[in-house]
């Protein structure tokens, strides 16, 4: 079904609330549209400011509108629009909300700030944009741009959406020569996540037998992927503060801090804005993350993929078993497009390895493919009796496991709710549940 002239007309106004992201060249910076008209140039009158000789003094306007347009005002190297022709001087250019446009090295971005995030977004001055394909291929160009500069990039989106893959994406658009560190904070135990992420000198404490890099250090010239970043204590989240700020790591037991070049980049399935209104996230750590965030919706938000998805996924796994690629029949296709996802990408991923090896032969049908059930808080999703996983545990584990189980079903779900139950920590009780294979309830 076509736009209506109501659709039309919403993604051609820009208003108050709306941004102009700007990045180039190792620059980058957000600037609301908060008049009637934007100009950008060289010269200090302009609105949006580039200090670069391969912009004129007054080059372009932005005209909030509607329509929303871009103007060149007859500039030596003219505006490029994405997509489409270089323009110079001449009639202004009609664009939409969610469009792009060059002045040579630097790209430009028109954001929109009225989506339900808009106020956290703006609380740090950027707007979150929607990535669908984290792939190097897929993303957008403003998001290649990005990854060039050494702005941090916070990752929002579901467990299983695909953040690790936007991370790894990032890094690699980058040009930056040393390693991806992944740093996962929910499966670091609390007493050595400091010795983990900024290291220890030898004899630094009891059991530190050499010296030992930590993961930040390790980094050296590349990037850190700070993933589950909402399940950072406190106490360590004050300390990472200071290294993202000063750009220097202390080691457990020195005295002599060691300069780092990195970039970080993290990623949560969490609202920060409302951990940091409830003090279980720093706010000045948040805003030192939140240079740009890029949030990649859920699967369900992103069925016209899933088909392609499927594909790939099936056509690794039979590269993986050695098997020829099969083809996916369109009852498997419309089945698979019909299916809530919950796991997103991730579960997709798993029930086209598991339908491969119930298919046996020929193509994909419906038949195949089987579905993961969704967890609930009231349903904490422990093995089958017969499970074998149980039987390797002995009658202490398998007591300790039912207290988890009884602390989550008492705290209907609520992970931090047991944690205090048990006279645990957050970040304990996580990894307890996964030692002992108990499916985290989906908040």
């Amino acid at each position: 079904m076509g736009d209506t002239a109501p659709d039309r007309d919403a993604r051609q106004r820009a208003s108050i609330g709306d941004f102009l992201l700007v990045a180039g060249k190792g620059y980058f910076a957000t600037h609301a549209l908060a008049k009637a008209q934007v100009t950008i140039g060289r010269d200090r009158s302009c609105d949006v400011v580039i200090d670069d000789p391969i912009l004129s003094r007054q080059h372009a306007v932005l005209r909030v509108g509607p329509p929303l347009t871009i103007q060149d005002l007859g500039s030596t190297n003219g505006v490029r629009i994405t997509g489409r022709e270089v323009l110079r001087g001449g009639a202004p250019i009609e664009l939409a909300i969610g469009d792009g446009f060059h002045i040579g090295p630097f790209a430009f971005l028109i954001a929109s700030g009225d989506s339900t995030s808009a106020s956290s977004s703006r609380r740090s001055g950027t707007e979150r944009l929607r990535v669908e394909d984290p792939t190097i291929d897929g993303v957008p160009g403003f998001v290649k741009d990005v990854a060039r500069t050494p702005t941090s990039v916070l990752l929002l989106g579901e467990t299983g959406a695909g953040k690790d893959v936007l991370a790894e994406t990032l890094h690699v658009l980058s040009g930056r020569q040393g390693e991806l560190a992944r740093v996962n904070c929910a499966a670091l135990a609390e007493p050595l996540i400091e010795s983990e992420l900024f290291g220890h000198e030898k004899g630094a404490f009891t059991g530190a037998a050499g010296t030992k890099v930590g993961l930040l250090e390790s980094a050296q010239g590349g990037t850190v992927f700070l993933d589950e970043i909402g399940e950072l204590p406190l106490s360590t989240q004050a300390k990472l503060l200071r290294a993202i700020e000063s750009r220097e790591v202390l080691r457990i037991g020195s005295i002599r801090p060691i300069k780092i070049d990195v970039r970080f980049i993290a990623a949560t399935n969490r609202d920060l804005p409302a951990e940091v209104a409830a003090k279980r996230f720093r706010h000045d750590l948040y805003f030192r993350l939140d240079g740009i965030t890029l949030t990649i919706p859920p699967l369900r938000e992103r069925r016209h993929r899933i088909a392609g998805l499927a594909a790939r996924f099936l056509e690794r796994a039979c590269a993986q078993a050695s098997k020829p690629t099969r083809p996916l029949a369109l009852e498997a296709v419309q089945a698979l497009e019909a299916h809530d996802w919950p796991g997103n990408v991730r579960e997709l991923k798993a029930v086209m390895e598991r339908a491969l090896l119930l298919a046996r032969g020929g193509p994909i049908g419906a038949r195949h493919l089987a579905f993961s059930p969704r967890a609930t808080p009231a349903e904490t999703a422990e093995p089958e009796a017969d499970d074998p996983f149980l039987a390797t545990l002995s009658p202490s584990q398998l007591a300790e496991r039912a207290e988890y189980i009884a602390a989550l079903e008492k705290a209907v779900g609520n992970q931090t709710r047991a944690a205090k139950i048990l006279g645990i920590s957050r970040s304990t009780m996580i990894n307890r549940l996964r030692l002992y294979r108990i499916v985290r309830p989906r908040s």
